[in-house]
């Protein structure tokens, strides 16, 4: 499946601890959309991806699962260079 489209809407959670740095979506094939993909900053300073979870009991539940590695990467890739790009503007060009 081909990745047609990534929306990115960084934040960051770093002020009150927390790792979260964007929630994505991304489309593939014009046809599947997925929400709610947590971009996340590990402890070693890596970006990596959390797909949408449920509660199921006292644990949580994946409702999304890549199950292909390849498809996985090029969905990480997508997103992780998005954020990249977004969070590479210049200070001096956001100046009206």
């Amino acid at each position: 499946m081909k990745i047609t489209q990534v929306n990115l809407f960084p934040f960051n959670t770093g002020r009150i601890g927390g790792r979260v740095r964007a929630v994505a979506e991304v489309v593939l094939d014009d046809l599947i959309l997925i929400r709610d993909i947590k971009l996340i900053e590990s402890k070693h300073g890596g970006l990596f991806l959390s797909f949408p979870k449920k509660r199921s009991g006292n644990k949580f539940v994946d409702i999304v699962e890549i199950l292909e590695n390849q498809q996985l990467e090029q969905i990480r890739r997508a997103v992780v260079d998005k954020y990249k790009e977004m969070m590479d503007v210049k200070p001096e060009e956001n100046i009206d």
